[in-house]
């Protein structure tokens, strides 16, 4: 009896040894970056993801990737950290008909092994500057000012050593990333192969991981054989920061959020003493701030949807019969319709991401603009309705100032606003008023003893 247990006890150890000897399947880690525009988000997100595959013992970490570019800051910053991961990284344009055009570029090119899939291309590399003012006071679309060419020259020869130098580092060729950047280039990806420009091409990341399967990768950390044929895949996503700070960096969100910081404002000025209003606008302000940092926001854009807002504002002070509405409204789409470049400023197909959907521009204007004729045909309609015992009856009737009266400004008597003045010396707001007379649509009033 001893021995049989013995001889079991032998077998189970033996067995165990046998699993525990063959070899584990290959972990690869991947992230889908579909149409992104290269941004400080998307900086953290990737270096989160290389930090998340070494932390892991992958074999590489595959980077799928569409984008129209981005900024050249963040674009600096993934090189350097491709440049200098420990881990492996694969660089991979698809899917089919995918696209890494301007900084995209010089990101897949600093990837450890570069791929593309079929019908997907490469480069128009050069980079853009925009001018401060691109509409000439006459109206006409400027060119750039030769201060404006001089520092043109000058990024595009530091970007230039970049991807060369990127280049070199890959072994790849320098001449045809150079035209990239200079002539903006653009190659298909088998002529991108032939040129070596990037390495292969791959129908899909399963034939991606097949074809670099034994390749030997020099990283910081040492040369590394890829062991990635029938890997294990494991797909890393977005946090719900990442994602929510992805999504201010959509111009339309940019827009929307503008507007909500406008609207808040005229409500506050409307209405002083309303908390709600003014902190969402301050709150959408704050939000928009950090849009325009990672969007190339003209600055005319931005002044007409601040001209639209005084419009408005002026609108619920003086009569104008809706005329500063009217002109409200129009700044406001011309606003958002400028807020960011023209497509000829923008690398080819750069232009579709960054600018406000024309759904969500002519809709928010519209809604916007309705809200406000809407408003104020409301309050007209309120002054003017007569009295049933005639004029008579609002003299002596008590109130509050809604706006300080230094002599003029907005009252609350009856039901209604009405514009109003102070005859007996400044009156603050929040005060008790009374009505001593009433010319046409307009009040006298004095403070509540």
């Amino acid at each position: 009896m001893t021995m049989r247990r013995l001889f079991v006890f032998s077998a189970l150890v033996a067995l165990s040894v046998m699993l525990n000897a063959q070899p584990s399947r290959p972990h690869v880690c991947y992230v889908v970056l579909k149409d992104v525009v290269i941004n400080p988000s998307l900086r953290d997100f990737l270096q989160r993801a290389i930090e998340q595959a070494q932390a892991d013992n992958a074999e590489c970490l595959v980077v799928q990737i569409t984008t129209p570019g981005g900024m050249v800051d963040s674009m600096q910053e993934i090189v350097r950290l491709f440049l200098n991961s420990p881990v492996p990284i694969v660089t991979f344009v698809a899917p089919r008909g995918g696209n890494a055009d301007s900084a995209g570029a010089f990101i897949v090119m600093a990837g450890h092994i570069a791929a593309m899939a079929p019908a997907s291309r490469i480069g128009a590399a050069h980079p853009i500057i925009m001018p401060i003012a691109p509409v000439s006071p006459g109206g006409e679309e400027r060119g750039p000012s030769e201060s404006e060419r001089v520092m043109l020259e000058k990024i595009t020869n530091a970007v230039v050593g970049t991807i060369k130098a990127i280049a070199e580092e890959r072994e790849r060729n320098t001449k045809w990333a150079e035209k990239m950047v200079r002539e903006s280039a653009v190659l298909t990806a088998r002529e991108a192969v032939a040129q070596k420009v990037v390495d292969l091409v791959a129908e899909d990341i399963y034939d991606l991981l097949q074809k670099i399967d034994g390749r030997k990768v020099r990283t910081v950390a040492g040369v590394k054989t890829l062991r990635t044929k029938d890997a294990f895949l494991h797909e890393f996503r977005m946090t719900a920061k990442e994602r929510f700070l992805h999504f201010l960096s959509n111009p339309s969100v940019a827009y929307l959020l503008l507007l909500i910081a406008m609207l808040g404002f005229i409500m506050e000025i409307y209405n002083p003493g309303a908390i709600l209003p003014v902190t969402i606008g301050v709150i959408a302000f704050i939000l928009f701030l950090y849009s325009a940092a990672l969007l190339p926001v003209n600055v005319v854009g931005v002044l007409l949807i601040i001209a639209a807002a005084a419009f408005f504002i002026a609108e619920l002070f003086v009569t104008s019969h809706g005329i500063l509405a009217a002109f409200g409204v129009v700044s406001l789409l011309l606003g958002g319709y400028m807020l960011f470049p023209e497509p000829g400023a923008m690398p080819p197909n750069f232009y579709a991401y960054i600018r406000v959907a024309p759904g969500t521009l002519v809709g928010a204007g519209l809604i916007t603009g309705g809200l406000m004729i809407g408003a104020l045909i409301a309050i007209v309609r309120a002054q003017k309705r007569q009295p049933v015992v005639g004029k008579e009856w609002m003299i002596g009737q008590v109130g509050e100032a809604k706006t300080d009266l230094s002599p003029t400004g907005t009252v609350f008597v009856g039901g209604t606003w009405w514009t109003a003045e102070a005859i007996d010396g400044e009156i603050k707001a929040g005060e008790k008023i009374e009505v001593v007379a009433m010319e046409g649509l307009r009040l006298k009033v004095r403070k509540k003893a």
